[in-house]
């Protein structure tokens, strides 16, 4: 059993194309998935034998592609000193206020904070999808990117006509940046032709005949794993004994099944239990034991250029999720370290099912300043005139920040906080909500207020239903009709209500739109804001009589 260390260099920005964003554009992976250096490595091959396909029953090829003997894990970011990066685990967070102090629920902390306050860092923010953990420090790496926008051409005439000339984008990984990854083999007789292989790769990803792909791979020498001397996190084992606590975190995204029922699960229990072969019991936040695991279930997809057709999606669960058991039987070096070299799940020959135990072990954290050399995304320079490129590219920028709207408004009014039952009535609610969205479409916040002023500021029972009514949706606590009052006075104010007072998007060097200024855009997000407030008022007066949730 050896290990091959790789390293891919990219000489022109890289397209790996993953389930994201607008459907006239292609978002990449911010890493380069295991299942593309695969499909390098099967084209070299066939090159290498002639061959213009492979035959999917013969042993090697099998061994050497697909049944999981040899694996192909994802190539990961590295940082200044050239050490390969691993997904941040889900279960870091931080207070507010306290960003350089990182605590972790995997790890009895939980307690030492506000949960109010708890803000999970674990792709959060584009700056903070992988780092390097060393002892009680950590520091983030975060790949650059590039937007560059493209308008489709006619294959005859070569270049854009009134039916084929549809504007569309690539967020792609930028060029002059280095990743780092493993090829996994069990059977050591593979370990020098895969590396034969590996070494003539030199375009991954799609688009390579528009400037993409253009890549140099080095190839390190083989570590023999035999003796268990190899590991993705470099954290050495310890045995475990019945009762400890087992950490497991996922290096990369895992496809699992139920055995009841055959479908894609969050859990990993009855896998993990066959590949350590002991049992393992979940751990539950009970008394001052406040562990929990932290997961994220994401899609995922795939291309097979056999078939020409996309894969089925399926869900799958995402890298950097934190699962806690607690160990029922002894648990050896030698167990752990084999699960680890297995890895769990389906498609593990593609990267999948990647996992790390006890990679975690300081319950605190300090952040310290970035190994990266830059996580700004970078956009293409480039110039649109007045016609329908450009009117599309802002179609494209304005659905872009509508998107990024609605999510922070979502956040918004799933994070306010309500005390106790509200004592304003559900046919209140209901009645205003009518208004609101029939005020909607049009934006007609004028509507809404006289509605305010003639049925419910001059009625003193409802108005009192109105005025008894208190949130907090992060700015202080509001009377729900002085809330409404200053909002719909001055509907600018919706975009610092929901966080969104930067809001922007850019595309190219000439086409830019923003949330502040767009007086139409103000008043319906106000309006928005105001029905997401009522509906969840409504929710919580439900929970309170105990209807559904």
């Amino acid at each position: 059993m050896r290990a091959i260390p790789y390293r891919i260099t990219l000489q022109e920005p890289l397209l790996a194309k993953r389930i994201a964003g607008d459907p006239n554009s292609g978002v990449s992976y911010p890493y380069v998935p295991g299942s593309v250096v695969r499909g390098a490595v099967v084209s070299a091959y066939r090159q290498a034998h002639a061959l213009r396909t492979l035959d999917a029953g013969d042993a090697e090829i099998q061994r050497l592609f697909f049944d999981g003997h040899t694996r192909y894990l994802n190539a990961y970011a590295v940082d200044v000193e050239g050490v390969r990066a691993l997904p941040t685990p889900r279960s870091l967070f931080h207070a507010k206020g306290q960003k350089s102090c990182l605590y972790d629920f995997a790890l009895e902390t939980v307690h030492k904070v506000n949960e109010e306050t708890v803000q999970f860092v674990a792709a959060a923010k584009e700056s903070q999808l992988f780092c390097r953990i060393e002892g009680g420090s950590i520091n983030f790496v975060s790949p650059q990117r590039r937007v560059n926008v493209h308008t489709q051409r006619d294959r005859m005439k070569g270049r854009a006509v009134t039916d084929a000339g549809a504007v569309f984008q690539y967020d792609a990984l930028e060029e002059g940046q280095t990743f780092a990854g493993w090829v996994l083999v069990d059977t050591d007789a593979d370990t020098e032709p895969l590396t034969a292989l590996l070494q003539t790769i030199r375009h991954i990803g799609g688009s390579s005949n528009s400037g993409y792909g253009r890549v140099s791979v080095a190839v390190g020498a083989a570590i023999d794993s035999s003796q268990n001397s190899w590991s993705e996190t470099a954290v050495p084992y310890g045995v475990l004994y019945p009762g400890d606590t087992l950490v497991v975190t996922l290096l990369s995204d895992l496809l699992i099944r139920a055995p009841e029922t055959g479908n894609y699960t969050w859990d990993i229990r009855p896998a993990l239990q066959k590949v350590l072969g002991a049992a393992l019991e979940s751990v539950q936040e009970t008394g001052d034991a406040a562990q929990r695991s932290v997961w994220r279930m994401e899609e995922v997809g795939g291309f097979n250029r056999t078939w020409g057709l996309p894969l089925p999606q399926a869900q799958a669960i995402a890298a950097g999720s934190v699962f806690v058991f607690r160990t029922q039987e002894l648990l050896s070096r030698q167990a752990l370290a084999a699960a680890e070299w297995r890895g769990i799940g389906e498609r593990r020959a593609e990267g999948f099912g990647r996992l790390a135990f006890g990679w975690q072990q300081a319950p605190t954290l300090m952040e310290v300043p970035s190994r990266s050399v830059g996580s700004k995304r970078r956009t293409a320079e480039v110039q649109f005139s007045e016609g329908a490129a450009k009117t599309l590219a802002t179609q494209m920028a304005v659905r872009m920040l509508r998107q990024e709207l609605a999510h922070k408004l979502r956040k918004t009014v799933y994070d306010m906080k309500i005390e106790g039952k509200p004592t304003i009535s559900n046919a209140q609610l209901s009645r205003l909500r009518v208004i609101v969205r029939a005020a909607l479409p049009e934006g007609d916040l004028e509507r809404l207020q006289r509605y305010l002023h003639d049925n419910i500021k001059t009625r003193r029972v409802v108005r009192d239903q109105f005025e008894r009514t208190h949130f907090d949706t992060g700015l202080g606590q509001k009377r729900l009709l002085h809330w409404l009052e200053d909002l719909l006075e001055d509907p600018e104010t919706v975009w610092n209500k929901i966080g969104a007072q930067n809001a922007s998007k850019r595309i190219g060097a000439n086409l830019a739109v923003a949330a502040q200024g767009n007086e139409a855009l103000a008043r319906e997000y106000t309006l928005r804001l105001v029905d997401g407030v009522l509906a969840r008022l409504a929710k919580e007066r439900r929970k309170e009589d105990g209807g559904n949730r």
